[in-house]
């Protein structure tokens, strides 16, 4: 049965690449749910990628500490919830961190939906923040 919204997305696209589009952005929606309050200050960006019977969480943080980690592991138990019921009930998420700068030329999570990016004013302030670490140490 055809939906409204299909004749305004892509009327022209093949139905493959129409319904990859929409699972692309049902999982960017349902990711920035499940990551409300559990972006931490270590956490530059945060992307979803879908894969086959597999959903990507890609996180590019300032260095890996234990509550990037546990924020991390909280958002991907709440994207889990929230799939439930749906088409990626039974699809894995799993996460992939990357220690630096959320940069197109580094960063693989930057190719997919964008859930999160940090500006670069607070990406600054963050950087100088941990020059002071290194300086103290």
């Amino acid at each position: 049965m055809p939906r409204p919204a299909d004749q305004y997305y892509a009327p022209n696209r093949p139905r493959d690449e129409v319904r990859a589009q929409l699972r692309r952005d049902q999982l960017r929606l349902r990711a920035c749910q499940a990551s409300l309050g559990l972006v931490g200050r270590d956490v530059l960006g945060l992307a979803v990628e879908p894969r086959q019977d597999e959903v990507v969480l890609h996180a590019a943080v300032v260095r890996e500490t234990p509550e990037a980690v546990r924020d991390l592991h909280d958002i991907a138990a709440e994207l889990k919830l929230l799939l439930v019921g749906g088409p990626d009930d039974r699809s894995d998420i799993t996460t992939q961190v990357h220690v630096g700068l959320p940069c197109p030329a580094t960063w693989p999570g930057h190719d997919h939906a964008l859930v999160y990016l940090a500006k670069w004013d607070e990406v600054a302030a963050v950087d100088a923040e941990r020059e002071r670490e290194r300086a103290e140490v």
